[in-house]
């Protein structure tokens, strides 16, 4: 009988990404697409927001003050609004697609997504 003869290969392993490597990677790639679209899709999103947002309403002040930096309470006390009037609006908001709440620094944010 004959002996089939084993080769081994010496490869050298390619260094793994870590998970937080390949979420990251597939984290720029979705806003690169959603980069896309929104640039593609500029004039039906614009026009979708000006039907959501009528002009002078307490809604879209809300939706200004979406920057990335205000917490709940800032809106509600730059508005001189109670915080749960605010978060019933921010709510609405949210469901709308018009933004998101995040945390930074260890404290819940609003931010617009478009």
């Amino acid at each position: 009988m004959e002996k089939i003869k084993q080769v081994k290969l010496k490869v050298n392993p390619m260094p793994e990404e870590s998970e937080k490597d390949i979420l990251n990677s597939i984290r720029r790639t979705m806003e690169e697409i959603k980069a896309i679209l929104v640039l593609t899709n500029q004039d039906k999103l614009e026009e979708k927001k000006t039907q959501l947002l009528k002009e002078g309403t307490v809604k879209q002040q809300i939706y200004n003050m979406c920057d990335g930096t205000k917490t709940i309470k800032d809106i509600a006390n730059a508005l001189q609004k109670d915080v749960g009037y605010v978060h019933s609006y921010l709510s609405i908001l949210r469901r709308e697609g018009l933004i998101r709440t995040t945390e930074k620094e260890g404290k819940q944010i609003c931010e617009q997504i478009f």
